[in-house]
């Protein structure tokens, strides 16, 4: 007797009707039409064991710096969430704390006045405003020097000549220069941009945070790899670092979100936040790496270090290609 075979629905691999899951991609031999009650113990089935690993994963994750990555790196892998997967949950969670928090406008703070009545209580910006909705040549509208010294008056004026379009970037410059404000042809047309579009430059540069600090990422492991290339794959440095970044991300995103609801401690909320990851990096490569704790300390600064320079000069490069792109 020939044993009747049907195909799987997701790869149509030939499969037998004694087999429960299809060998090729795992997908289970069932009916195309899926009823509600299967759909729902799938969804609970794969929520619950999604829970399960999380659990497992949140203890040594928080309170066992290293844990992770070593029992990575020897092949323990199926018990915990994995690396890649851990670090986009906290990163997600990192920046959605982020997008909250940035404000649509730097140029306006809490309690400032707006624009409109920053016009209505200086007479000066009174004049300003009245001689641009004439279409009048800007340079020659007001002095410098009568220009008010105030910082919210400044940031009005300065605003009002980067949102003039018949002001060319030239002109916008040589303006920057009358007020003392000497930058070059791409700094003025990038400070421009940013105080005609103030909430959009902090839209994109708030995107694209995420990815300058994925890029950073394989520099950091770098780092390590130099400091232990030896004993040690550059993988497996990754994979630390992807660990080390997840836990950065916790506990800055839960420091954002105490510094949203206690604004008076927000210095002390950094200082523990900054301190803790700090902390759990050195204890986690002294779990890892060979070493006395002096020399883990020492490779600790080091990479504390030439990390910062990496971080400070991408964040830069960021707000600059943010800013020349709005």
């Amino acid at each position: 007797m020939v044993e009747e075979k049907v195909r799987c629905l997701n790869c149509a691999e030939l499969l037998t009707k004694d087999q429960n899951y299809c060998p090729n991609c795992g997908q289970e031999n069932t009916i195309k039409k899926l009823p509600i009650g299967a759909f729902i113990q799938d969804f609970l089935s794969n929520y619950l064991s999604f829970d399960t690993v999380l659990s497992k994963t949140l203890y040594p994750f928080i309170f066992k710096p290293g844990k992770l990555t070593k029992d990575f790196n020897e092949g323990k892998r199926k018990r915990y969430i994995n690396p890649i997967r851990l670090y986009l949950l906290f990163s997600l969670f990192f920046f959605f704390m982020v997008g909250l928090l940035v404000p649509n406008d730097f140029t306006k703070g809490k309690g400032k006045l707006t624009d409109k009545e920053l016009v209505t209580a200086d007479s000066v910006s009174n004049i300003y405003i009245d001689s641009l909705s004439k279409d009048l040549d800007f340079k020659n509208v007001v002095n410098p020097k009568e220009i008010k010294k105030d910082a919210e008056a400044g940031w009005l004026n300065l605003k009002q000549w980067a949102k003039d379009d018949t002001l060319s970037d030239q002109g916008f410059q040589e303006n920057l220069q009358s007020i003392n404000i000497n930058v070059n042809d791409f700094n003025a047309k990038a400070f421009r941009n940013f105080l005609a579009e103030p909430a959009l430059f902090t839209y994109k540069a708030t995107r694209n945070l995420p990815v300058l600090m994925f890029f950073l990422l394989p520099l950091f492991a770098l780092i390590l790899k130099l400091f232990y290339f030896r004993r040690f794959y550059y993988i497996e440095h990754v994979i630390h670092g992807l660990h080390l970044h997840a836990f950065a991300y916790f506990i800055y995103g839960l420091g954002i979100l105490l510094m949203s609801t206690f604004d008076s401690s927000e210095n002390w909320i950094l200082f523990a936040g900054f301190s803790w990851v700090s902390l759990y990096t050195l204890f986690s490569m002294k779990r890892l790496y060979p070493g006395s704790w002096g020399k883990t300390f020492i490779k600790f600064l080091t990479l504390g270090f030439f990390y910062f320079i990496f971080l400070l000069f991408g964040f830069v490069l960021e707000l600059y290609v943010s800013l020349a792109f709005i």
